[in-house]
């Protein structure tokens, strides 16, 4: 495991033409190729910060890691004749197949952490050598790696559970081998680096007056971390934790305060668009609603073939596939999408259907089309099958979501219903009152929010999350309640890792 930071220093470096605001951020790749080069001028720390962020993006990308790990086991996609797919919907997961070997070996997450550390310890040094870079500046910059790295681990442990806590860099590779760390230690440090980060980190970067690497606010928007980005992924920390009364206050401020960074709650159309939510470059207005989000941009030469949900959802007409790699299938839909008047998949007044989600309903298999962004979203063609969507991590309907399933936790069941029914009127749906439609059932209630939260964020990586969350409360399932109480619900981790570090033992599951 020695190689795990070391090898991964000089992507961090070059990754900037990965991950770009705009040109201005298209820096030239071999500004940060050389080590003896870096951290003498502000062009160097911004290099080496969006390297950071370029990393993360690459880390859930890579393998389909986001959708693979997030909607897949369990979950209401089912795969056409990809066996490889179908191990993980059916927790197999340590069969004999490259993607799930892939998947299962974290060096790509520690590359973020690395990356961040590097920052964090090296980055002080250019307030000194340029006096172009503040100590603002740095202040900002600081904040994000120490976020972004707290958010690689929360994702590790969601996937792995107990993982190596590693808090400094090794980026003269002398790694040790170190032991896992207990999944709870490992989030305790990431709160307090969130918490940390949320004091110093703004609502929004750049003003007129003085500006963020020479930008303003709206250039910035739903590129970087800021104050609620950080307070909506401790919100999500506190539910995996089940601590309801923190994630209730970490998602109330988040709520609260969106306006602050342009978050609003998505039209379907917006959100279904080619060119909405999920598109790099939507309207300004919108990008505030990406709280947490990794953008490709097709105009930058970032959007790619595979790293995104398109790759495994979309068929001919709208790309030059026969069938697609995952699709939900007609018996799904109809049992999901249960209320007529829900303009994700329902029925309007002439008995047509809302076909926002899916494409041909007519065919064997219909196509999940919700995400859709083939090349610049305005694809003249579809022979090249290439893709810009977003990765998006969380946006404003899934925190109002996870305030509701807080306050359903609390027993605090008239204010769940509130948030639950702002997400229902969005898409068509009329308002539930918890004594009439709920018969004054708390279990029944949260019961609506968790199948609320599948509508709204299917193919956006939570449905594995939640129904794992859902189950440490409801306890209604005994299979899924095994494999919480056996640790199941982790990947095995790839013995590539175990053989380059004899500390790391497989989890117990899987051995």
């Amino acid at each position: 495991m020695r190689t795990v930071f070391r090898s991964f220093l000089p992507i961090a470096l070059a990754s900037i033409v990965l991950l770009s605001c705009n040109d201005f951020l298209a820096v030239d790749s071999k500004r940060g190729a050389s080590e003896g080069q870096q951290w003498e001028t502000l062009e160097d720390t911004r290099a080496a910060l969006m390297g950071v962020y370029g990393l993360m993006r690459a880390a859930l990308a890579e393998n389909n890691t986001h959708w693979i790990c997030g909607d897949l086991r369990m979950g209401d996609f089912t795969s056409h004749n990809r066996g490889d797919i179908q191990c993980v919907i059916n927790s197999e997961l340590s069969k004999p197949h490259a993607l799930l070997t892939g998947v299962s070996n974290w060096r790509r997450f520690y590359a973020v952490i690395n990356a961040a550390a590097v920052f964090i310890e090296k980055a002080p040094r250019t307030v000194e050598l340029d006096r172009s870079y503040s100590a603002q500046n740095l202040e900002y910059d600081i904040a994000q790696a120490r976020a972004i790295r707290a958010f690689a681990y929360f994702y590790m442990v969601r996937i792995w559970g107990d993982v190596p806590l590693v808090t400094y860099s090794y980026d003269n590779g002398s790694f040790p081998a170190l032991y896992r760390s207990g999944a709870q230690t490992v989030l305790n440090y990431a709160k307090v680096e969130l918490l940390a980060a949320a004091q110093e980190l703004p609502y929004q970067f750049g003003t007129s007056a003085n500006r963020y690497y020479g930008l303003v606010g709206a250039d910035w928007r739903g590129v970087l971390f800021n104050k609620l980005s950080v307070y909506s992924i401790l919100a999500h920390i506190s539910a995996w934790e089940g601590n309801y009364a923190e994630t209730e206050t970490y998602a109330a401020y988040v709520l609260n305060h969106a306006s602050e960074i342009f978050a609003s709650y998505v039209s379907i159309a917006d959100l279904t668009s080619a060119r909405g939510l999920f598109y790099a470059n939507t309207v300004v207005e919108r990008r505030g609603s990406r709280i947490v989000g990794f953008n490709f941009r097709h105009s930058d030469n970032e959007a790619t073939q595979s790293g995104h949900i398109e790759q495994l959802t979309l068929a001919f007409p709208l790309v030059q596939r026969t069938y697609p790699e995952i699709f939900v299938s007609k018996d799904s839909l109809f049992s999901i999408f249960n209320d007529a008047d829900d303009i994700r998949f329902g029925v309007d007044a002439n008995l047509n259907y809302y076909t926002n989600y899916v494409h041909n309903l007519n065919a064997e298999i219909p196509i999940f089309s919700k995400i859709k962004v083939v090349q610049d979203g305005d694809a003249k063609d579809n022979d090249f099958g290439v893709f810009g969507s977003s990765i998006l991590f969380t946006r404003l309907e899934d925190v109002a979501l996870l305030r509701a399933e807080a306050l359903c936790a609390l027993n605090r069941s008239e204010e769940a219903i509130t948030y639950l029914n702002v997400i229902r009127a969005n898409r068509g749906l009329k308002e539930l009152l918890f004594k009439k439609d709920l018969e004054n059932s708390p279990e029944r209630l949260l019961n609506a929010v968790f199948e609320e939260r599948r509508k709204e964020l299917m193919g956006e990586g939570w449905r594995w999350y939640d129904l794992i969350r859902r189950q440490r409360l409801m306890k209604d399932n005994e299979k899924l309640l095994q494999l919480i109480n056996n640790g199941g619900i982790y990947w095995p981790i790839a013995e590539d890792v175990i053989a380059a570090n004899r500390q790391i033992e497989q989890n117990a599951y899987w051995k």
